[in-house]
Protein backbone atom coordinates (compact mmCIF):
# COMPACT_ATOMS: atom_id res chain seq x y z
CA UNK A 1 0.00 0.00 0.00
CA UNK A 2 1.94 3.41 -0.97
CA UNK A 3 0.56 5.64 1.48
CA UNK A 4 2.79 8.13 0.78
CA UNK A 5 2.39 7.84 -3.15
CA UNK A 6 -1.16 8.07 -3.12
CA UNK A 7 -0.93 11.45 -1.08
CA UNK A 8 1.70 13.01 -3.73
CA UNK A 9 -0.16 12.42 -6.88
CA UNK A 10 -3.68 13.44 -5.09
CA UNK A 11 -1.88 16.67 -4.28
CA UNK A 12 -0.42 16.98 -7.93
CA UNK A 13 -4.00 16.43 -8.95
CA UNK A 14 -5.79 19.05 -7.09
CA UNK A 15 -6.99 17.21 -4.15
CA UNK A 16 -5.39 18.86 -1.28
CA UNK A 17 -8.42 18.15 1.50
CA UNK A 18 -6.81 15.36 3.70
CA UNK A 19 -3.13 15.75 5.61
CA UNK A 20 -0.43 13.35 5.74
CA UNK A 21 -0.84 11.68 9.44
CA UNK A 22 1.98 10.08 11.13
CA UNK A 23 1.27 7.85 14.32
CA UNK A 24 3.65 6.76 16.41
CA UNK A 25 3.51 3.46 18.84
CA UNK A 26 2.87 5.65 21.93
CA UNK A 27 -0.02 7.18 20.07
CA UNK A 28 1.16 10.44 19.91
CA UNK A 29 -0.32 11.66 16.08
CA UNK A 30 1.94 14.57 14.03
CA UNK A 31 0.13 15.49 10.38
CA UNK A 32 1.47 17.64 7.64
CA UNK A 33 0.33 18.63 4.08
CA UNK A 34 1.44 16.81 0.93
CA UNK A 35 2.14 20.40 0.35
CA UNK A 36 5.25 19.82 2.30
CA UNK A 37 7.12 18.09 -0.61
CA UNK A 38 6.22 20.92 -3.22
CA UNK A 39 7.54 23.59 -1.95
CA UNK A 40 8.78 25.95 -5.11
CA UNK A 41 12.27 26.85 -3.24
CA UNK A 42 14.82 25.13 -0.97
CA UNK A 43 14.01 25.39 2.55
CA UNK A 44 15.98 28.12 3.82
CA UNK A 45 18.53 25.62 5.86
CA UNK A 46 18.87 23.47 3.14
CA UNK A 47 20.43 26.63 0.85
CA UNK A 48 23.93 26.77 2.27
CA UNK A 49 23.98 22.57 2.26
CA UNK A 50 23.20 23.20 -1.59
CA UNK A 51 25.97 24.87 -2.30
CA UNK A 52 28.43 21.81 -1.74
CA UNK A 53 25.90 20.26 -4.69
CA UNK A 54 27.45 19.27 -8.16
CA UNK A 55 26.73 16.76 -10.89
CA UNK A 56 25.76 13.78 -11.11
CA UNK A 57 23.91 14.26 -7.77
CA UNK A 58 21.32 11.29 -6.39
CA UNK A 59 18.82 12.63 -4.75
CA UNK A 60 17.81 9.47 -1.99
CA UNK A 61 14.15 9.75 -1.10
CA UNK A 62 13.12 12.26 -3.57
CA UNK A 63 9.50 12.54 -3.32
CA UNK A 64 7.75 14.70 -5.50
CA UNK A 65 10.98 15.93 -6.96
CA UNK A 66 11.34 18.93 -5.42
CA UNK A 67 15.05 18.70 -4.96
CA UNK A 68 15.70 17.45 -8.52
CA UNK A 69 13.84 20.36 -9.92
CA UNK A 70 15.70 22.63 -8.39
CA UNK A 71 19.14 20.84 -9.76
CA UNK A 72 17.34 21.15 -13.22
CA UNK A 73 16.79 24.58 -13.06
CA UNK A 74 20.95 24.96 -11.74
CA UNK A 75 22.39 23.29 -14.35
CA UNK A 76 23.04 20.10 -12.22
CA UNK A 77 22.77 16.79 -13.43
CA UNK A 78 20.40 14.69 -10.94
CA UNK A 79 18.86 11.17 -10.66
CA UNK A 80 16.43 10.63 -7.75
CA UNK A 81 15.49 7.54 -6.34
CA UNK A 82 12.11 6.78 -4.09
CA UNK A 83 10.89 3.36 -2.91
CA UNK A 84 7.34 4.42 -3.64
CA UNK A 85 5.83 3.98 -7.02
CA UNK A 86 3.50 7.17 -6.51
CA UNK A 87 6.48 9.68 -5.46
CA UNK A 88 8.24 8.23 -8.97
CA UNK A 89 5.36 8.78 -10.96
CA UNK A 90 4.32 12.13 -9.59
CA UNK A 91 7.97 13.58 -9.68
CA UNK A 92 7.75 12.35 -13.58
CA UNK A 93 4.78 14.30 -14.17
CA UNK A 94 6.35 17.25 -12.76
CA UNK A 95 9.37 16.63 -15.37
CA UNK A 96 12.01 14.82 -13.43
CA UNK A 97 13.32 12.74 -16.23
CA UNK A 98 15.73 10.81 -14.10
CA UNK A 99 13.80 9.46 -11.13
CA UNK A 100 14.25 5.31 -10.48
CA UNK A 101 12.19 2.95 -8.31
CA UNK A 102 14.76 1.86 -5.90
CA UNK A 103 14.88 0.76 -2.54
CA UNK A 104 18.38 1.75 -1.65
CA UNK A 105 18.27 -0.36 1.90
CA UNK A 106 17.88 -3.52 0.25
CA UNK A 107 18.81 -3.50 -3.64
CA UNK A 108 21.03 -1.46 -5.46
CA UNK A 109 20.80 -2.92 -8.93
CA UNK A 110 18.28 -0.75 -10.61
CA UNK A 111 21.11 2.15 -10.40
CA UNK A 112 24.10 -0.59 -11.82
CA UNK A 113 26.53 1.53 -14.14
CA UNK A 114 25.73 4.88 -12.52
CA UNK A 115 28.61 6.83 -9.73
CA UNK A 116 27.61 10.13 -8.54
CA UNK A 117 29.65 13.10 -7.28
CA UNK A 118 26.86 14.04 -4.82
CA UNK A 119 24.51 12.66 -2.92
CA UNK A 120 22.05 14.32 -0.71
CA UNK A 121 19.60 12.73 2.25
CA UNK A 122 17.32 15.83 3.22
CA UNK A 123 14.52 15.68 5.29
CA UNK A 124 16.04 13.62 7.75
CA UNK A 125 16.38 11.15 5.07
CA UNK A 126 19.14 8.93 6.13
CA UNK A 127 15.92 7.83 8.20
CA UNK A 128 15.17 5.48 5.91
CA UNK A 129 17.43 3.03 7.21
CA UNK A 130 14.48 2.50 10.20
CA UNK A 131 17.02 2.19 13.04
CA UNK A 132 21.27 2.59 13.63
CA UNK A 133 21.70 -0.34 12.45
CA UNK A 134 19.87 0.31 9.17
CA UNK A 135 21.42 3.66 8.65
CA UNK A 136 24.90 2.16 8.64
CA UNK A 137 23.63 -0.45 5.90
CA UNK A 138 21.97 2.53 3.91
CA UNK A 139 25.30 4.09 3.93
CA UNK A 140 27.34 1.06 2.94
CA UNK A 141 25.19 0.48 0.12
CA UNK A 142 25.69 4.18 -1.14
CA UNK A 143 29.07 3.78 -1.12
CA UNK A 144 28.71 1.27 -4.19
CA UNK A 145 27.55 4.35 -6.68
CA UNK A 146 29.86 6.62 -5.38
CA UNK A 147 32.93 8.24 -6.48
CA UNK A 148 36.38 8.74 -4.87
CA UNK A 149 35.36 12.53 -3.98
CA UNK A 150 32.08 11.77 -3.75
CA UNK A 151 30.31 14.67 -1.00
CA UNK A 152 27.31 13.11 1.04
CA UNK A 153 24.91 16.20 2.01
CA UNK A 154 22.55 15.50 4.51
CA UNK A 155 19.83 16.84 7.19
CA UNK A 156 18.57 15.65 10.12
CA UNK A 157 16.27 16.68 12.81
CA UNK A 158 18.05 16.34 16.46
CA UNK A 159 15.01 15.51 18.28
CA UNK A 160 16.58 16.65 21.87
CA UNK A 161 15.74 19.72 21.03
CA UNK A 162 12.27 19.50 22.28
CA UNK A 163 10.94 19.92 26.19
CA UNK A 164 7.36 18.10 25.39
CA UNK A 165 6.89 15.42 27.86
CA UNK A 166 5.46 12.94 25.64
CA UNK A 167 8.81 12.90 23.13
CA UNK A 168 11.01 13.13 26.45
CA UNK A 169 8.97 10.00 27.82
CA UNK A 170 9.70 8.14 24.60
CA UNK A 171 13.26 8.59 24.46
CA UNK A 172 13.37 7.67 27.90
CA UNK A 173 11.51 4.34 26.60
CA UNK A 174 13.95 3.84 24.15
CA UNK A 175 17.11 4.21 26.38
CA UNK A 176 14.89 1.60 28.79
CA UNK A 177 14.40 -0.78 25.88
CA UNK A 178 18.29 -0.99 24.43
CA UNK A 179 17.18 2.02 21.11
CA UNK A 180 18.73 4.60 20.63
CA UNK A 181 16.76 8.19 21.10
CA UNK A 182 15.88 8.81 17.64
CA UNK A 183 14.55 5.45 16.60
CA UNK A 184 11.03 5.40 16.19
CA UNK A 185 8.39 3.06 15.14
CA UNK A 186 5.64 4.47 12.92
CA UNK A 187 3.15 4.38 9.95
CA UNK A 188 1.05 6.98 7.76
CA UNK A 189 -2.23 7.70 8.14
CA UNK A 190 -4.22 9.39 4.75
CA UNK A 191 -7.64 9.62 3.90
CA UNK A 192 -9.21 5.89 4.09
CA UNK A 193 -5.24 4.39 3.80
CA UNK A 194 -3.28 3.47 6.71
CA UNK A 195 0.07 1.70 6.10
CA UNK A 196 2.46 -0.81 8.04
CA UNK A 197 4.36 0.22 10.92
CA UNK A 198 7.86 0.34 10.01
CA UNK A 199 11.36 2.00 12.14
CA UNK A 200 12.25 5.41 11.23
CA UNK A 201 15.55 6.88 12.80
CA UNK A 202 16.58 10.14 13.91
CA UNK A 203 20.32 10.27 14.52
CA UNK A 204 21.58 12.98 16.74
CA UNK A 205 24.14 15.15 15.60
CA UNK A 206 26.52 13.30 18.13
CA UNK A 207 25.67 10.00 16.37
CA UNK A 208 26.51 11.19 12.71
CA UNK A 209 30.43 10.05 13.47
CA UNK A 210 29.81 7.29 14.86
CA UNK A 211 27.67 6.45 11.66
CA UNK A 212 30.25 7.15 9.23
CA UNK A 213 32.73 5.22 11.40
CA UNK A 214 30.50 1.91 11.13
CA UNK A 215 29.48 2.55 7.13
CA UNK A 216 33.03 4.21 5.56
CA UNK A 217 32.64 7.45 5.05
CA UNK A 218 34.47 10.32 6.84
CA UNK A 219 32.61 13.36 8.48
CA UNK A 220 34.09 16.64 7.40
CA UNK A 221 31.18 19.29 8.48
CA UNK A 222 28.65 19.31 11.10
CA UNK A 223 26.39 22.38 11.64
CA UNK A 224 23.49 23.78 13.94
CA UNK A 225 20.97 25.18 10.90
CA UNK A 226 18.18 26.12 13.52
CA UNK A 227 15.56 25.52 14.85
CA UNK A 228 16.70 21.90 15.91
CA UNK A 229 18.06 20.92 12.15
CA UNK A 230 21.54 20.12 11.35
CA UNK A 231 23.41 19.39 8.34
CA UNK A 232 26.50 17.77 7.47
CA UNK A 233 28.52 16.65 5.11
CA UNK A 234 30.50 13.33 4.32
CA UNK A 235 33.32 12.22 1.89
CA UNK A 236 34.45 8.50 1.30
CA UNK A 237 37.23 7.07 3.46
CA UNK A 238 40.26 6.16 1.96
Amino acid sequence: MDVFGTALLDYLGGQRDHPIRILRDDDVVDEHSAGLYFAPEPFDFEVPVLADAAGPLLDVGSGAGRHLLWCHAHGVAATGVDISKGAVACAKRRGCASVVLCDVTQDMSPLTGKTFKTMTLFGNNVGIGGSFAGAVALLRNLRCVAQPDTRLLLTGLDVTGTDDPAHLAYHAANLRAGRRKGEIRMRLDYRDMIGEWGGWYHPLPSEIEELCGESGWVLDALNDVGQMFFSARLRMAT
